[in-house]
């Protein structure tokens, strides 16, 4: 009888020791942080620390905060493909806010949850080489409000990549222009990756938007504006650029970040 409760206790304590494993080791490098908005605002924020940093990558989700929620999936942040392992490559510490929006999106309320993103990394150590990777509604709250306040964070360089968005904000009637020679003096690249079969069929009256269209007048504007712009059609894919439930971000980004 002794023999038998001491074998059951020992299960549950290996069974104990197993779940603290995996979970430690799903959670290796990644820190959860919270911030304080000047006005109150209170979110956690995800960081995967560079042991050498040459700089930041943040990176902005689409509609849900799927990769904020997700951390482990493949699609997105972990993998060998994955935006973990190329801003480890990168020596670029990894930051993933979440949306101060309830709803889960950046650009409903883009012009406060980018005050808050300024304010966020602003704070942040080696922010001034910055780069931001972004997916859908993050791409379109990049080039509709972020990049206009670039000087306000004190960046200095780095770049943009910009997956399934990223409009003109002259078009949506929130600034005309926005000339790279008056918000950063160094390197900063802006490349759109949009997928071939992005939203087929075109604008619906329940979808109206269309990443493929929207991506085009983006680059057209910022190109306008002195930017060095690039546009990329990735053949095969849709809106998501996920190939055997595998995330191609982290591929992309390796190409585009130099």
């Amino acid at each position: 009888m002794v023999i038998k409760k001491f074998k059951f206790i020992l299960i549950i304590f290996i069974i104990v020791i197993l779940i603290v494993f995996m979970y430690m080791r799903g959670n290796k490098g990644r820190e959860v942080h919270h911030f304080n908005a000047k006005d109150g605002t209170n979110v956690d924020y995800l960081m995967y620390p560079a042991k050498h940093p040459k700089g930041t990558l943040v990176w902005l989700h689409g509609d849900g905060a799927y990769e904020y929620h997700h951390p482990d999936s493949r699609a997105y942040l972990s993998g060998k493909d994955g935006i973990k392992q190329l801003a480890k490559e990168k020596n670029l510490t990894l930051i993933v806010p979440k949306t101060v929006s309830e709803d889960g999106t950046w650009w409903k309320k883009g012009k406060a949850n980018t005050q808050y993103l300024v304010e966020l990394i602003s704070s942040l150590p080696n922010h001034e080489r910055l780069w931001i990777g972004s997916f859908s509604g993050g791409s379109e709250t990049t080039t509709y409000w972020l990049l206009d306040r670039l000087p306000e964070m004190n960046v200095k360089s780095g770049g943009a990549v910009l997956f399934g968005g990223g409009g003109s904000p002259k078009k949506e009637g929130i600034v005309k222009r926005l000339e790279k020679s008056k918000h950063i003096k160094g390197s900063f690249p802006l490349t759109w990756i949009i997928g071939e079969h992005d939203h087929e069929g075109g604008q619906t009256d329940d979808d109206p938007f269309d990443a493929l269209i929207t991506s085009k007048e983006g680059e057209a504007f910022y190109a306008s504006q002195g930017w060095d712009t690039k546009r990329i059609v990735a053949k095969q894919y849709h809106h998501l650029i996920i190939k055997d439930d595998i995330g191609q971000y982290g591929a992309y980004l390796k190409e585009n970040i130099k």
